[in-house]
């Protein structure tokens, strides 16, 4: 795969507020997994008593639960996106990642439909690219109008896909995809 055959969009950053949140669940998850494992070694279970054991067993199951919420809400905070398209053997990636960790499949470009610009309640344009099944992934937000438009014109090129300017909903627009 040569650089040029390659293109990446990323997914816009987090707010500074939703990366702390996820740092304090992965902290709490943390605290939790460890309290379960200093509990598991200091208390002193009687293995013989099948009520201490019962007792024991309700209290590691519950550490173990909420540890497993926190990270898991953790992870959902952090995790990024990436789309990688691959444009000699004409295919996409939606790529998760956290830091060094990533996990994504590949499809083929006939999964993908159109390039949607629409305008939020924020009087921000956000570009979408929609596939077959209705499913769609947000990538980029643009305060101008323009620039939106550049930017969905731009891909729209490159993948050969329709734009659809949704910009005002109550008149919905496919543009012309062939720059001027």
């Amino acid at each position: 795969m040569e650089a040029n055959d390659v293109k990446i969009i990323k997914q816009y950053d987090r707010h500074l507020i939703i990366k702390i949140i996820a740092a304090l669940f992965f902290t709490l998850g943390f605290v939790l997994v460890y309290f379960t494992i200093v509990i598991n070694f200091e208390l002193d279970v009687d293995w013989t008593k099948d009520k201490q054991v019962a007792k024991w067993g309700k209290g590691m199951s519950s550490f173990i639960f909420f540890s497993v919420i926190a990270f898991g809400l953790g992870i959902n905070l952090m995790k990024r996106k990436l789309i990688i398209f691959d444009l000699s053997k004409k295919r996409y990636k939606i790529e998760f990642y956290i830091g060094p960790f990533h996990w994504g499949s590949w499809h083929s470009f006939s999964d993908l439909k159109r390039i949607g610009i629409f305008k939020n309640t924020k009087d921000i344009f956000e570009l979408n690219i929609w596939f077959t099944n209705k499913r769609h992934v947000q990538f980029e937000k643009f305060f101008d109008y323009e620039e939106a438009l550049a930017e969905a014109r731009y891909i729209s090129e490159i993948l050969d896909l329709e734009i659809l300017d949704a910009s005002d909903p109550r008149n919905p627009v496919l543009l012309e995809t062939k720059m001027e």
